[in-house]
């Protein structure tokens, strides 16, 4: 499946004003990046929906709430770092999000060698759908912008993610089993300069399973199928909130 790389299309163009313009603060020739920026897409990532998620319904007492309005979602930070990712969350809801949150925030999407480190630290397995689709994005998302297939950030520059809401949804009984829904803005910088505008409001997801003392990411199919396609995030609008989601300020 190549929906991963499907999904990344959306930041395309900021991968290339980034490389671009570092090019020309090194004094190198401008990439050909026009045509990967134009074929961007900025749409969020949206998934084959297993059934919209069940609203939450008006809070007690009849007052409504928006993710704005509302108690932000507890983040906490992982307890220890392995090949330049967070890790060991505590085995909760709340433990389950963090993971999700602090994996997006820290994973390298223009370095294929660091994501196949993190991703291989993270993942339920090395043989899990999760590390070789993931790497593969960001190894066609490089060649997309001109650069070799394989290497790491060109001339410094360097990509921010920032979380701003969740929705985690618990896709088995237990609650070992979290898909976890998250808006969010990227950034690319070289040093003391910003490479364009960034990208904002995007959506994607991870699914988190508890594994061997901690949350454990998953491509596994029969998990992916039970993940509902949320609606769309708006921290002022009264059906997200009532959807699950949640912003984020702890992060």
């Amino acid at each position: 499946m190549d929906y991963r790389s499907k999904a990344r299309r959306a930041w395309l163009r900021l991968i290339a004003l980034g490389v671009a313009v570092a090019a020309l603060v090194v004094g190198g020739g401008v990439l050909a990046v026009n045509s990967a920026g134009d074929s961007a897409s900025s749409a969020p990532r949206t998934k084959p929906s297993a059934g919209r998620s069940k609203a939450n319904g008006p809070a007690p007492g009849g007052k409504r709430y928006t993710p704005a309005t509302a108690r932000s979602a507890r983040i906490v930070k992982p307890r220890s770092a392995k090949n330049g990712i967070g890790i060991d969350f505590p085995h909760t809801a709340v433990g389950a999000t963090s993971a999700a949150v602090s994996y997006w925030t820290d994973l390298s999407y223009i370095d294929d060698q660091a994501a196949e480190r993190q991703l291989r630290t993270i993942a339920v397995s090395p043989s899990d759908p999760v590390v070789r689709d993931m790497v593969s994005s960001v190894r066609k998302l490089r060649e997309s912008v001109g650069l070799p297939p394989s290497g790491g950030p060109p001339n410094e520059i360097t990509f921010t993610t920032q979380v701003k809401a969740v929705q985690a949804r618990s896709l088995d009984s237990q609650g070992n089993v979290i898909g976890v829904w998250m808006n969010f803005d990227r950034y690319a910088t070289i040093p003391d300069k910003e490479s364009g505008g960034p990208l904002k409001d995007q959506q994607d997801y991870l699914i988190v399973t508890w594994r061997d003392g901690d949350w454990k990411v998953t491509q596994a199919p029969e998990w992916e199928r039970k993940l509902p396609e949320p609606r769309s995030y708006d921290p002022d609008s009264f059906a997200a909130f009532e959807d699950g989601w949640r912003e984020v300020t702890n992060v």
